[in-house]
This record gives structure tokens, C-alpha cells and sequence, in this order.
């Protein structure tokens, strides 16, 4: 424990090792000199799981924080600072060690914790403050002790690059393939730096299992610094119907909550995963494959990672009870085989179950999950919430409520920029803030991609916009994910299951609740809808509720309602006349055509705006009655020419601008409008025959 190895003199007598010596030291060098100063007891040289003595552990942790608060860098060795020098002066005997935990609690609440209030992100903060070279972890134990998705974290380390950022590896010890450096310049091959550090590779390039840090590991250094191990969890356990028997009102009466375990051998808690693995894939041989995955999964969360003072839901006859764990999981005989494993529970509401319709969002869809043991701690906020209308403490603190979800105002500003009204835009976003999914459709030329994207940049922060196009090939592992083969450092090919654009969105769209996260689909309805979203498509009506995915092990995955999908869809080629009523329920569609607003007159008002800012924009100036004359004769509504074919500049500054643009790219798409006709039907829309048609207009016009 952390007064075993007395670290505040420990600390001091580093401190003044790296003061004496006036240059940076070797960590090795360090420690040395501090073994020659210092009085150990026999439990402070006692090793860790690495094999290193406990007080080089816990003096590493230590110069990791003076290290963060600016008392000593760690480029080249260990170099004191004048900050460092000035608090070893100022500050005398164990109020230096003090006077560091202060600073660095300031440090850490004004650095990265800011933007991520939920406070899972401060645990995974420290558990990297605290990974020294020569040691690696996965994204797998973070999730674990943080209570966070491995994409999540994932995608919270991509987002804010750390100094150990390249010692979080995935499971099997290699180097994720996703990793980027702070510094977009370097170009460092991160397992090189690694070697540098200490960490040891074998042949295929896995880092070494015994110098990895796992979840356990920074629960004990977290707690021998006397800090808490980790964040508060949640976690639901059924108990309705165990083996047709409900045992809540059991569990109510004898304050606790279990796991049938009817075919497990006798076990002692906590059992490490690889250890509990094989004991499930013994005594459940006679299950499933699948069968057996969920077992382990249960038992683990169960007997290993539920800690005493985590929050457990259950229900019973469309209500809930919420209570706190408070004892450690224990293996007991159950005459019924209902029960062999229990923790003890105090249920903080036995007598005032809260209805399913009370329950604060997301916790109605997560609560009617089939599995007997679903992690709640992502929807921590929502457990907090429920405690308090029921008037009870959460003992984690107040909860600072979340910032609304909501859409900024669309301005003025970008109205300008699109040359339309605002409250057109204004009603686009409000659509799309009510339903969540919107489609923009119309012919060729109207904008559509155009507009979703501005719009989406207006609404949204750019890092939290992601534009995807559909096309008959693209399927769900290409949208959300799939297995992608990849080349092992053995040169064997194997296969790993990959996020696609969507999935990717939605782990971002988590980390941040209160903020808008958009998805552009580009031509929507060029790809088999229903292949593409596969299960998804139910979330996009049934937001609240849940679903299984096809590859992940996740039972209960719900899309953040912070997310939202812009569609596009181009009429001329009919596939948006096969769009099914489902999809159609789940959409709201606009329509963007030249002969309605805002697309109707939209050329005139650039072309106005061009020549008063470009001096240039002198020729073909007639470009905004031409096309309508040429949709007056287009008889097919959705085979209409949109405006923007002719907003482009080089169109106004050469006298053959317009005549080029009409024969390559106009023309040519009315030609395929009328395959198989004669050649004289398109006499009626050469550019010719549209001005001499408008000059007889104007002159019988002003012959009136």
C-alpha cells in the first residue's frame, strides 16, 4: 500500500537527487542513487507484476506527475526544472509531495478533462499518466477500467494525442494500424520507438504479454496511491424470469443480487478471464459456441469487474429497482441452481419500483436488453438522474447536467453565401433536428450535395461532419463494419474486424452527447438500402430502442440520438421511385427543383452577385432565361436542368462560355434523356433555337 512505501519522502529524496546532480539523469541512474539514500522496508522492494520494485513504481508514477505540472522533463532523462527547484525549496519535508498532488489536480481539471465532463475520461487520463517506458496497454484494458467502448477510446486518443498515446496497443500487443502521432509531420515507426523505450517484440511483432498493464494493474496503482480505482459503474442484472422463476423479490428480501451458474464448478472470486475462460469452455461444453461467449462474459463482469460501490438496475413486472453493490462477488451453493453466484446488494428503492415509462432516455431500450449482465455505465448520467427524482444520493457527487442537444440558429450569413432565404435553410434544420434523417432530392444541377454539406458545416462542428457515397456495390461492412483482411507482421494474411464511416461517426458522436454529429449519404438510392443498413435500419425509426449486431458482441447497441443522416437523391435516374415505404417513413424528403424555391431564380441572384464583384462577368448574361425556357420545354418534371451547370465563372468571361457548356455537358444529358429518339428533337433545345425564341417573346412583349 501507498504508506508501506512512504512516498512523500521517497519523492522528496528523488527530487533532490535531480537538484544536486544539475543535468538530466537516466531513470536508471536515478533510482540507484535514491536505493543508496533511502531506508527501504521489505515491503517496499516487494516486486510488481513486471518484476520491478514496488517503490521504483510508485517513484515512477511521481515524476509522471511532477513531470505534468512542469517541476521535471523527461526528454533525454530526468531534468528538475526551475519550478521544480523553487517548490523543493519552498516546501519542506511531505508537504513537497502535497503541494504536487494539488497542482496536478488543478492540471488535470484545466487540460483535456474540460471538454470531456463524464468523468470515465479522467480515469483512462490517469491510467496514461501513469504508463511508463517499457510498459503498454490495450485499448481493451482502458475500455475495462473505464467503462468506455474500445472504439470510444480509440477515438478519444486519435481526438487528443497523449505523450503515452503510443503505448496503448491492441490485445494482442501489436501496433494499431489506425494510430497517428501528435505531430502530423513525424513519421516515427512507433514500434521503433517502443524498442527504443524497453518494450520487447517477438517475431511477428507483438509487444511482450509481461510487460503489459492490464486493467487490474491500474486499479492497484491507482488505489496504492489512494485515489479511487475507477469511475463509479452501473450494470444491469435480470432476475424476472430465471428459469421461469422471478427472483427480484427474492433478492429484495435478503438484499442481493446473483447469477445462476447452474453448470459452473465451485469458484473464488475474482478469477482472472483466461482462467475463467477455460473453466466456461470445460463446464459448458455441452452449449454453443455463442453460448459459451455470453457465459464468460456474464461470469467476468459478474465475479471480476462489478467492484463494491457500482449501481445495479434489475426489473420486475415492467418496473425498476436500482440499488448499490455492496460486497464482493462469492460462490454459493443453490439448492435450485438459481443462484450460485450472489453479491450482496443495498437496494436503495424496494418499496418504490419506477415504472418503465418514468425511466429517464436510454435506459427504457437498454433495460429490455435479453442478456442476464449489461454494463450501464456509458449511460452513467441517465442511472445518476433516476436517483435523484427518487430523492437519493448518487455518493459520486452532483451531477453537473449535460448541455442540451440542440441545433444553432442558421445565419444569415450562409443564407447569403447559398443566395437563398434563410428560413428555407432554417426549415431544412429544423426538419432535421425533429425526424433526425432527411433526404434532399431533385434533378441534376440543384444542389443538393452542395446545400447538405453547407448546411451540415453550419449546424455541426467540421470534425463532426462525415460525407460517404452510396453506389450498387456498397454493402454494410463497407458502411458500418466488417472483416478486412490484414497482413501479419509473419506476412500470413488474417482477419480483423474494421469500423466503416458510419460506425466511426457514431463512437464519435459518444464521446461528445450534447453536440450534433452528421452523416452525409451522397446518391442514397444508388445502393441496395436495405443490404447497406442491415439491422441499423430498425434504429433509424426506433432511436430508443436496441438492437444485436451482425459482427460485434454487442446485444444492446442503440444509435446516440445525437447523430443525424442527410441523404441525397437524383431523380433522372428513377431508382428514387423504388425507394420502399419504409424507407420513405424513415425520412423526411424536400425537394429541390429549378422551378421552386430556393433553386427557382437561383442563377440570376449569383450571376448578380458575380458581376458586381467580378468585372469580368460581362458575357451571356441572358444564361438565367435561357435555362428556363429550356426546363419550360423539358416536359418531365424530374428530368429538369438545375442551375448549376451554369454557375461557374469561365462561363461569363468568354463569349463562346455558354455555347461550350451547353454542346458538352447539357446537351449530351438530354441526349440521354431521349436515347432512341431522331436527331430533330433536339433541335428545340440547341441554345440557338431557346435565344430566338426568347427575342420573338420580348419583341411581341413590347409590341403591347
Amino acid at each position: 500500500m501507498a504508506d508501506a512505501v512512504r512516498i512523500a519522502p521517497l519523492f522528496r529524496c528523488a527530487m533532490e537527487v535531480l537538484a544536486e546532480a544539475g543535468r538530466a539523469l537516466p531513470r536508471r541512474e536515478v533510482m540507484d542513487e535514491v536505493h543508496r539514500r533511502f531506508e527501504f522496508a521489505p515491503e517496499d522492494e516487494r516486486p510488481d507484476r513486471r518484476g520491478r520494485p514496488r517503490w521504483q513504481t510508485h517513484l515512477g508514477w511521481k515524476i509522471s506527475e511532477a513531470a505534468a505540472v512542469g517541476w521535471v522533463t523527461r526528454q533525454d532523462g530526468w531534468l528538475i526544472t526551475e519550478a521544480g527547484l523553487q517548490a523543493l525549496k519552498s516546501h519542506a519535508g511531505d508537504e513537497l509531495h502535497r503541494e504536487l498532488g494539488r497542482q496536478y489536480r488543478l492540471k488535470r481539471l484545466s487540460g483535456q478533462r474540460s471538454r470531456y465532463t463524464d468523468p470515465r475520461w479522467g480515469v483512462i487520463l490517469d491510467a496514461l499518466a501513469l504508463l511508463e517506458p517499457e510498459s503498454w496497454t490495450s485499448y481493451g484494458d482502458l475500455a475495462e477500467l473505464s467503462g468506455i467502448s474500445p472504439q470510444s477510446v480509440g477515438g478519444f486518443l486519435a481526438e487528443n494525442p497523449l505523450p503515452s498515446g503510443h503505448r496503448v496497443l491492441r490485445t494482442d500487443g501489436r501496433v494499431s494500424p489506425e494510430f497517428r502521432w501528435a505531430d502530423e509531420n513525424r513519421t516515427d515507426d512507433p514500434r521503433e520507438v517502443l524498442k527504443r523505450e524497453g518494450l520487447e517484440f517477438d517475431e511477428f511483432g507483438r509487444a511482450s504479454q509481461a510487460q503489459r498493464v492490464t486493467a487490474d494493474d491500474f486499479r492497484q496503482m491507482l488505489s496504492d496511491m489512494g485515489a479511487e480505482p475507477a469511475t463509479r459503474r452501473a450494470w444491469l442484472v435480470r432476475g424476472s424470469s430465471v428459469d421461469g422463476r422471478d427472483l427480484v423479490p427474492v433478492w429484495l428480501h435478503k438484499e442481493s443480487v446473483s447469477l445462476a451458474g447452474a453448470s459452473l464448478r465451485p469458484i473464488s472470486p475474482p478469477v482472472p478471464r483466461d482462467e475463467l475462460r477455460a473453466i466456461v469452455e470445460d463446464d459448458y461444453q455441452h452449449k454453443s459456441y455463442a453460448a459459451r461467449e455470453v457465459k464468460l462474459a456474464e461470469f467476468d463482469a459478474f465475479c471480476n469487474r462489478m467492484r463494491p460501490g457500482d449501481y445495479v438496475l434489475t426489473t420486475s413486472q415492467g418496473k425498476t429497482y436500482v440499488g448499490r453493490i455492496t460486497g464482493e462477488a462469492e460462490f454459493v451453493h443453490s439448492p435450485d441452481q438459481r443462484s450460485n453466484l450472489r453479491r450482496p446488494v443495498e437496494w436503495l428503492n424496494p418499496t418504490g419500483p419506477v415504472p418503465f415509462a418514468h425511466l429517464p432516455q436510454p435506459l427504457p431500450a437498454k433495460l429490455q436488453s435479453q442478456a442476464d449482465v449489461v454494463e450501464l455505465t456509458e449511460n452513467l448520467a441517465a442511472v445518476e438522474e433516476l436517483l435523484s427524482a427518487l430523492g437519493l444520493r448518487g455518493g459520486g457527487g452532483p451531477v453537473k447536467p449535460p448541455k442540451e442537444l440542440s441545433f444553432p440558429e442558421v445565419s444569415q450569413g450562409l443564407a447569403d453565401d447559398l443566395f437563398t432565404d434563410r428560413e428555407q435553410l432554417q426549415r431544412l434544420a429544423d426538419l432535421l433536428e425533429e425526424d433526425r434523417q432527411l433526404i434532399l432530392y431533385g434533378p441534376p444541377g440543384t444542389g443538393k450535395t452542395y446545400i447538405a454539406r453547407k448546411l451540415a458545416g453550419e449546424l455541426a462542428e467540421p470534425g463532426a461532419v462525415k460525407l460517404v457515397q452510396f453506389h450498387p456495390s456498397y454493402t454494410y461492412e463497407d458502411f458500418f463494419e466488417g472483416f478486412r483482411p490484414v497482413q501479419r507482421a509473419d506476412g500470413q494474411l488474417a482477419f480483423e474486424l474494421r469500423p466503416g464511416p458510419f460506425r466511426q461517426l457514431v463512437e464519435a458522436a459518444r464521446l461528445h452527447p450534447s453536440d450534433p454529429y452528421i452523416l452525409i449519404i451522397d446518391e442514397i438510392n444508388r445502393a441496395n438500402l436495405a443490404k447497406v443498413f442491415g439491422e441499423l435500419y430498425f434504429l433509424l425509426e426506433y432511436r430508443d430502442d436496441t438492437i444485436s449486431l451482425l459482427y460485434s458482441a454487442e446485444s444492446d447497441f442503440m444509435l446516440p440520438p445525437n447523430v443525424f443522416v442527410i441523404g441525397t437523391m437524383n431523380t433522372t435516374d428513377r431508382s428514387i421511385a423504388l425507394v420502399d415505404a419504409a424507407m420513405r417513413r424513415r425520412f423526411r424528403f424536400v425537394e429541390l427543383h429549378p422551378a421552386r424555391p430556393p433553386v427557382k431564380g437561383l442563377l440570376g441572384r449569383w450571376l448578380a452577385d458575380r458581376r458586381e464583384k467580378d468585372e469580368l462577368a460581362v458575357h451571356n448574361l441572358d444564361a438565367p432565361e435561357v435555362l428556363d425556357e429550356l426546363n419550360s420545354r423539358i416536359e418531365d418534371h424530374d428530368l429538369a436542368i438545375g442551375p448549376s451547370y451554369l454557375m461557374k465563372p469561365v462561363i461569363y468571361r468568354r463569349e463562346d462560355g455558354l455555347q461550350t457548356v451547353w454542346e458538352t455537358s447539357i446537351l449530351p444529358l438530354l441526349a440521354e434523356y431521349h436515347y432512341g429518339s431522331p436527331p430533330a428533337v433536339f433541335d428545340r433545345y440547341r441554345l440557338k433555337t431557346l435565344r430566338q425564341a426568347i427575342a420573338v417573346r420580348h419583341g411581341a412583349e413590347e409590341a403591347q
